[in-house]
């Protein structure tokens, strides 16, 4: 993941030297020309208006450090914007840690601030902010979220490999043991089984996000579980190694993100027009195995039942219906 660098803020101390700085701003701002992102915190709005939903929430963020007195400890949802954990969807509301017994649970100006778990490790910094370390972090989202909202960070997790901007003095490499501890401090049996159940799931060899979406998606509706990332050959050598295999039906899926034919890492040197045929001829390969070959998009998942119509038509079983 790209770390998305945050646009500096408009202040009336950046902007103006005298005693009517803030009033300017609010009518800049109440012109249309700015943005306020918070009390004193404006963007110019072109700036604001050409990012994306996610990159507005992560500014969000960095507002409410600004504008905080003594720096908050980010939770939930922001703490994983921040590490660079996904998240599916963009919050409401920015999320912060309060000691045990204080106002957890209230919302205030778009601030929800969530009680700190007795027993937790102190909280991270990862540029400039502090967050509550990555394994409790996937704990608290796996205990407030769907599975299908939840997964993507949990198989992130356990992948063996740090976080961009991971401290260098703390752990960095989790397991199942590491989640399981930090479920252990959750203050009820129905929140520990929420983390459980989804960690029964969790894959490191998820190969992105909407990967582990999807794979969640297919969980909750009941489809079996598939094996992922197996290596398969033929007589001419390597063909690929599918996101998901459902072995007992000879049948394959492929998650098709909108970076495998734009992102140089995915093209390596090739023309998208290169990839799509690539991709052909590889599915061609697997078909010639005696494979079925499922293929689905972002916007299969944001109808799941697009999803779950085209693994029904492939031949798989589904003993939940929604």
């Amino acid at each position: 993941m790209t770390t998305f660098k945050v646009p500096p803020f408009i202040t009336p101390e950046s902007k103006f030297a005298d005693e009517y700085s803030a009033r300017r701003l609010a009518r800049a701002a109440s012109s249309g020309q700015l943005v306020r992102v918070r009390r004193g915190l404006y963007l110019p709005a072109g700036d604001w208006n050409s990012l994306k939903p996610w990159e507005k929430y992560r500014v969000r963020i960095q507002a409410v450090q600004a504008a905080s007195v003594h720096p908050p400890v980010f939770a939930r949802e922001s703490a994983a914007q921040i590490m660079g954990l996904p998240v599916i969807g963009v919050p409401q509301d920015v999320q912060t840690v309060v000691p045990r017994g204080g106002s957890g649970g209230q919302s205030n100006r778009g601030v929800r601030r969530v009680n700190a778990i007795d027993g937790d490790p102190a909280p991270w910094e990862m540029f400039g902010l502090l967050t509550t370390p990555p394994p409790q972090t996937a704990r608290d989202l796996a205990v407030r979220l769907p599975l299908a909202m939840s997964l993507p960070a949990m198989d992130r997790v356990l992948q063996q490999k740090p976080l961009e901007g991971s401290p260098s003095y703390v752990k960095t490499i989790f397991t199942e043991s590491d989640i399981l501890a930090a479920t252990e401090l959750l203050p009820n049996e129905t929140q520990r089984r929420r983390v459980t159940r989804a960690l029964s799931v969790a894959n490191p060899l998820s190969g992105s996000p909407g990967e582990s979406f999807s794979r969640a998606l297919m969980i909750e509706q009941g489809f079996p579980m598939p094996t992922l990332q197996v290596r398969f050959s033929d007589s001419r050598g390597f063909i690929g190694m599918p996101d998901f295999d459902w072995e007992e039906y000879k049948t394959l899926g492929e998650f098709d993100g909108y970076e495998k034919y734009s992102a140089q890492r995915f093209l390596k040197g090739r023309a998208p027009s290169q990839v799509v045929v690539d991709e052909k001829n590889r599915e061609n390969r697997l078909r010639a195995k005696g494979y079925n070959v499922v293929r689905w998009v972002w916007d299969d998942l944001r109808q799941p039942g697009r999803l779950f119509r085209l693994l029904r038509e492939a031949g798989l079983p589904q003993t939940v219906r929604g």
